[in-house]
């Protein structure tokens, strides 16, 4: 009887125990787990600022392939080809050439075009002389050899020394336009100095530049894209065709940069 009687009492100390411990607890302290906490406080300072996302920028647009401009026109064309430093001809390139004037040859798909462009040039008032046009491999190498052993001859220069030198007046074999039969050195008379500074604003080469797209040619070598093609002669005209002529005249870019947009 004793026994349930301390029970009895155990018990009820045990509830009011409780009950006390229940009463001291704020509502935030039962709340139940995870949920919100509701509070009319400012974002404290310290507290990092919210990222928001940058603004997408615009997208530009695209460069359009040259064959959308120009869709009746393609690198692989015969009258674009490609001939310099980095694109050498192999040894046994040889196009279909014609006899043309002043006992010069030129490719036979562009000849007309060229006695075209030289008439009318005559037509205008000028006196036209081709100084130089086709010229197979063995004759550039020829000329470059040989302006190589003029530059090494009484010097202690090696011949590759000799052969860089020469490079920066003769083409190396295989890397000459003269070699497609596409391009014509053009000057007034046979004896006109070949100084392109001295002849840069002759007046057929004046004339030549103005008027050559409507044939199909373009000055390949001008002054202000020497540091991309490596040449500057105002009198080397070559043939490209009269669509391709007239963009890179507009434009003012050279064949490298056209060709690049393909």
């Amino acid at each position: 009887m004793v026994k349930n009687k301390k029970s009895i009492i155990l018990l009820v100390l045990m509830v009011v125990l409780l009950v006390l411990i229940s009463s001291r607890m704020s509502p935030q302290q039962v709340r139940r787990p995870n949920a919100p906490t509701v509070t009319d406080d400012p974002i404290p300072e310290t507290m990092p600022p919210v990222e928001t996302e940058a603004p997408a920028e615009a997208t530009p647009e695209p460069t359009p392939y040259i064959t959308e401009i120009l869709p009746n026109v393609s690198r692989n064309d015969w009258n674009l080809k490609l001939v310099n430093n980095t694109y050498v001809l192999a040894y046994t390139f040889a196009p279909d050439v014609v006899a043309v004037r002043d006992d010069q040859y030129f490719d036979a798909r562009a000849a007309d075009k060229l006695e075209e462009m030289l008439s009318a040039a005559e037509a205008a008032g000028y006196t036209v002389c081709i100084r130089a046009a086709y010229r197979p491999f063995s004759t550039q190498a020829y000329l470059f050899n040989g302006r190589a052993s003029q530059i090494q001859w009484g010097t202690t220069m090696t011949l590759l020394e000799a052969e860089a030198e020469a490079r920066k007046i003769v083409a190396y074999p295989g890397t000459s336009e003269h070699q497609l039969g596409l391009c014509a050195d053009i000057m007034d008379n046979k004896d006109t100095t070949m100084k392109a500074e001295e002849v840069e604003n002759l007046p057929l080469l004046k004339w030549l530049r103005e008027h050559c797209a409507q044939y199909g040619f373009v000055l390949r070598y001008p002054k202000d894209k020497q540091e991309i093609t490596g040449w500057y002669e105002p009198w080397h005209f070559r043939y490209v065709g009269e669509d391709a002529a007239k963009y890179m005249t507009d434009k003012g870019i050279c064949l490298e940069e056209l060709i690049a947009m393909f």
